[in-house]
C-alpha cells in the first residue's frame, strides 16, 4: 500500500506541471458549461433546471476524461518509452502500477467534479444532490467501471498515438451519443437505441437520477451494467497489461 500511495503521489505531481492536461481537465468543462448555459438558459429552462442536467453529465464526462487520457495515455507512453520497463525491474506488480494511476485519477477527478459544482452553484443556483450519498455511490461505481475499462482498451495500442486516437474516438462518440451534450429526446429513435451501448449513458442516468429524483435503488439497472462493465474491465486490464510494447 505504501508503493501504490508514493507512486500515485509522484503521477499526481507529474499531472500539476502539465499544463495542458490542466486546462482539458479542469477549465474545458467550465467553458463547456459556460457555453451550453448561453444556448440553453432562458424562457424554456431556468438556471436550476440546466445545472441539475448539464453539471452532472459534465461530471460523468469527466470520469471519460480522465480515465482516457489522464491515466491510460499515459501508461501507453510509459509502455513506449520503456518508464514501464525501469518498473518491472523493482517489486512492483502490474495489479500495484494500475491500483495506482487509479488512486491518482480518482484524485484529480474530485478536484474537478468539485471546481464544476462550485461554478453550477456560482453562477446558475445548482444544488447539493437531493439523494447525496447515492450520487457519491454512484460516482464511485462509475470511477470502477470506466478507469479499468479505459486502462484495458489503451493497453490494446502499441504506441501512444494509437492509444490517443481510441480516446478520442471512444470520447467523441460518448460526449455526443450519450445524452451528456444534447438530450437524447431531440435525437433520432436510432440513435436513442445506439445511446444505450455506450457506458456513458448509465453513468448520466445515474447521476441525473440520484441528483433530483431518487435514490440509488431505484437505478438498479444502471449500476448493475456498470459493477458489470468494471468486473470484465479489471479481468482485462490486468490480463493485458504489458511492460514493453514487445
Amino acid at each position: 500500500m505504501n508503493a501504490i500511495v508514493k507512486l500515485a503521489g509522484l503521477e499526481t505531481k507529474m499531472f500539476f506541471r502539465d499544463r495542458l492536461s490542466m486546462f482539458w481537465t479542469f477549465l474545458f468543462p467550465i467553458v463547456m458549461i459556460g457555453l451550453f448555459g448561453s444556448m440553453f438558459v432562458g424562457d424554456n429552462m431556468s438556471q436550476k433546471a440546466f445545472a441539475e442536467y448539464f453539471v452532472p453529465s459534465w461530471i460523468g464526462v469527466n470520469i471519460v476524461t480522465t480515465s482516457f487520457f489522464t491515466l491510460g495515455t499515459v501508461l501507453t507512453n510509459y509502455r513506449e518509452t520503456g518508464v514501464l520497463r525501469r518498473y518491472q525491474s523493482t517489486p512492483l506488480q502490474p495489479w500495484k502500477i494500475l491500483a495506482a494511476h487509479t488512486f491518482q485519477g480518482t484524485v484529480i477527478f474530485a478536484i474537478s467534479a468539485m471546481l464544476l459544482m462550485v461554478f453550477g452553484m456560482l453562477l446558475y443556483d445548482l444544488t447539493l444532490p437531493a439523494y447525496i450519498g447515492s450520487t457519491l455511490l454512484s460516482l464511485l461505481i462509475s470511477i470502477l467501471a470506466f478507469f479499468p475499462f479505459a486502462l484495458f482498451l489503451t493497453s490494446l495500442a502499441k504506441n501512444t498515438q494509437a492509444a490517443s486516437a481510441i480516446s478520442s474516438l471512444f470520447l467523441n462518440l460518448m460526449l455526443f451519443l450519450s445524452g451528456a451534450t444534447f438530450p437524447l429526446e431531440m435525437m433520432p429513435t436510432v440513435l436513442q437505441y445506439a445511446a444505450k451501448i455506450l457506458p456513458l449513458y448509465y453513468v448520466i442516468q445515474l447521476l441525473r437520477g440520484t441528483w433530483t429524483e431518487a435514490p440509488i435503488t431505484e437505478y438498479g439497472f444502471e449500476a448493475a451494467v456498470l459493477i458489470g462493465i468494471a468486473i470484465v474491465s479489471v479481468v482485462l486490464a490486468t490480463r493485458f497489461f504489458r511492460w514493453s510494447g514487445k
